[in-house]
């Protein structure tokens, strides 16, 4: 089976009308990205499911006003994410996102969506303004632990002093684990470090000292610098970095789409691992585009 760890849907986003500094070459500015086009794009591609996020504007918000937007701009969400589950309950694996779980209203909301069908939480500490330690999230870790749910945490856009710095987060990842050590998590963006610079030692330190731990390979560090220059090198170079530092048995493959998809064909993103990644073994590249996330999901 090969699976996506990380893709959305995404009604508009940054509507090309109320945000004329954006470009059509984005196309979620003007284009619906659907549960049915995301279906169809993984069919051509031979992809049999996906890790299916739903956010809001308002789970994002932080980065949405770093950028001079506002939640109105980013139109998709719950509700929206749930009318592709129903369309196409065989493709998709969904995961809600934690709002404050400060507010108990916030608590019962992941609760409800586990009983919906949620089989995890994706959570973005910065964003919430949160340690990862922070004791409201020790408590929805060990509810996920107790509902048999699993966990996505993205560091992206730490933002000190007012959050810990990346690093902070990792030391404090490190002690939830020692903790929590049933969690069952994926960690996304390679962490959100560069795997090709030095910081990006913290990952590998951290990572292989909890068995229950993976890694998406969606937008590594967050950055994306191969234009459309297929088979995309700069990616690929960083994919072996990390299967040299941590394993194969680690990486999940994942694209984040729609969000690149005006740099490289959904086909193009499995085509770059399936025909050129090839620092991967035979049996490795089956544990990177699926069998690991197997593991992690631990579904039927």
């Amino acid at each position: 089976m090969v699976i996506d760890s990380e893709t959305h849907v995404i009604f508009r986003a940054w509507p090309i009308e109320t945000n004329p500094t954006r470009t059509r070459v984005e196309r979620f500015t003007w284009h619906e990205h659907s549960g049915d086009l995301l279906a169809d794009e993984m069919a051509r591609a031979g992809v049999d499911r996906s890790i299916l996020i739903s956010y809001d504007g308002y789970d994002v918000e932080w980065f949405l006003r770093s950028v001079g937007s506002t939640p109105e701009d980013f139109i998709t969400g719950k509700k929206y994410t749930k009318l592709a589950l129903a369309r196409h309950p065989d493709r998709f694996y969904w995961f809600s996102t934690l709002k404050d779980p400060r507010v108990m209203a916030n608590v019962d909301a992941v609760k409800q969506d586990f009983q919906e069908g949620a089989i995890g939480l994706k959570i973005f500490p910065s964003f919430l303004v949160m340690a990862v330690d922070d004791p409201a999230l020790i408590m929805i870790y060990r509810l996920c632990v107790e509902n048999d749910r699993r966990v996505i945490l993205s560091f992206e856009d730490a933002h000190p002093p007012e959050t810990p710095s990346i690093p902070e987060f990792f030391e404090q990842f490190d002690r939830v684990m020692a903790e929590v050590p049933e969690l069952r998590v994926q960690l996304n963006h390679a962490g959100c470090i560069d795997p090709l610079r030095p910081d990006a030692e913290v990952v590998f330190r951290t990572v292989p000292k909890h068995a229950n731990v993976w890694v998406s390979t969606a937008a590594m560090g967050l950055i994306w610098d191969d234009g459309t220059e297929y088979p995309f090198p700069n990616y690929l170079a960083r994919l072996e970095r990390l299967r040299d530092a941590l394993g194969a048995d680690r990486l999940l493959w994942g694209t984040d789409w729609p969000h690149f998809s005006h740099y490289m064909l959904y086909p193009q993103a499995i085509d770059s691992v399936r025909k050129h990644a090839n620092f991967f073994s035979a049996s490795e590249k089956a544990l990177f585009l699926g069998g690991n996330a197997e593991r992690f999901l631990r579904v039927p």
